[in-house]
């Protein structure tokens, strides 16, 4: 495991997807939860007793996504170089 998240680019990977996936999961939450409205979904996940755990569940549903993709992808490329 050491071996592939000390590769050059794998935080900088993890991040892009990370944050990718954040925009298409919520832009999808409006559409499906919220019929398309921006303002009721805004008033909902902005609202003082919302936000922390908005912000919380994003940034770990973000990582935990973009840790796994990025680490199998890695991952064969180590396999890959050490054959």
């Amino acid at each position: 495991m050491k071996k592939v998240i000390q590769q050059e680019g794998f935080w900088k990977s993890v991040a892009g997807l990370a944050g990718l996936f954040i925009v298409i999961y919520n832009v999808v939450d409006v559409f499906l939860k919220f019929d398309s409205s921006f303002s009721a979904y805004a008033a909902y996940r902005f609202d003082p007793d919302n936000i922390v755990r908005f912000i919380f569940t994003n940034l770990a549903g973000g990582f935990v996504y973009g840790f796994i993709v990025t680490y199998f992808k890695f991952k064969q490329n180590v396999k890959k170089q050490e054959k």
